[in-house]
């Protein structure tokens, strides 16, 4: 059976790139959709064993299953029937209607919209909400915000950085005002982390955000320009199928629906266990690709296999999403979250 092999020694490789670019103290893991695709459980442990504190996932059955493992996690995307949480998970709450249904004694994180206008309450609304989470008794664990520009060049960046400290000056005062603990403040992920650290040390200790949602880059990615950064991070997840069967095709020979495929010599071809089926985008005629290996895979790719100029027992299908995000013109993220959740996973 196809499997995803996840590389441990890889994963400290980028925790360690990431270390040196932001505070060890402040980096969170973002676990949401099965951890991009590597594994929910697998990845929540790696990241447990080397003391990550905080993640971040998509729904309360994500949150479920790791919540023994951190100390702080927050649910991105909550149903608001949720119930029975450890004291751990806290709730993101993005409008003002769903605060007020927030039930007493829930934990919390509230996002403000900064300027990407598309989940959060305005900085108009913030009052209201501090008046609500005081009459309803709701634990105000966190406020924080998307910066949509981390991994792009100009100047927007900075503005919404900008903006986000005046909803932290203006959440202090309101902390202040209704006696409510000082939240934690975070706004930036991968690539808006690694460029804003210096920013965020030259501003005063209390408007500094105080985790970075770190995702993609622990998976050994950084989708920014590339001339804006350059990064040393190893992808930590290879993808390999076994030999179904082999035979021997003469020039000439069509391959599988359609006869797409033409073969320009003899060769030996194999079908392998995996295809669109277990999440892979679907290869159809006029896209070129590769095994890792350098074995071609031809169209059309079936539901539950691949053919490849190949003999080998085992193949490895990809062990770097960025071959195939520029083959289907994507980011790796999505050839990533993709991969079924029920594809079986290896740490080695």
């Amino acid at each position: 059976m196809a499997y995803l092999q996840i590389d441990s020694n890889k994963f400290s490789h980028n925790l360690k790139e990431i270390q040196s670019k932001v505070d060890s103290e402040k980096i969170a893991i973002v676990l949401k959709d099965n951890a991009y695709g590597h594994g929910l459980e697998e990845i929540a442990l790696l990241a447990s064993k080397h003391n990550i504190q905080s993640c971040f996932v998509k729904n309360e059955y994500e949150a479920k299953k790791i919540y023994q493992l951190f100390k702080n996690i927050t649910i991105f995307y909550p149903t608001m029937h949720c119930n029975e949480l450890s004291d751990n998970i806290s709730l993101a709450v993005s409008s003002i209607d769903t605060l007020k249904s927030i039930k007493t004694g829930t934990k919390i994180e509230l996002k403000i919209n900064s300027g990407m206008n598309r989940n959060g309450i305005e900085i108009s609304e913030l009052e209201t909400a501090f008046s609500i989470v005081k009459q309803n008794n709701i634990k105000l664990f966190g406020i924080f915000t998307h910066n949509g520009f981390g991994d792009e060049i100009g100047s927007e960046f900075y503005s919404q950085n900008n903006y986000f400290i005046d909803i932290k000056k203006q959440s202090l005062n309101l902390c202040e005002k209704y006696s409510i603990k000082k939240p934690r403040f975070h706004s930036l992920a991968s690539s808006g982390a690694i460029k804003g650290a210096k920013f965020n040390k030259n501003i005063p200790i209390e408007l500094r955000d105080d985790i970075y949602r770190i995702g993609i880059a622990f998976y050994g990615y950084l989708c920014c320009n590339q001339t804006m950064q350059k990064n040393n991070l190893k992808p930590i997840a290879s993808l390999w199928a076994n030999k179904i069967s082999s035979r021997y095709l003469k020039k000439g020979s069509s391959i599988g629906y359609g006869g797409i495929s033409i073969l320009d010599k003899d060769s030996i071809i194999s079908t392998y266990d995996v295809g669109y089926g277990d999440g892979l985008f679907r290869i159809k005629e006029g896209i070129n690709i590769s095994t890792s290996e350098g074995f071609r895979i031809f169209p059309r790719m079936s539901m539950d296999c691949i053919s490849v100029e190949s003999n080998n027992e085992k193949i490895c299908v990809f062990d770097n999403a960025n071959k195939w995000a520029l083959a289907f013109d994507t980011t790796p993220y999505e050839i990533l979250a993709h991969i079924k959740t029920d594809l079986p996973k290896k740490i080695v």
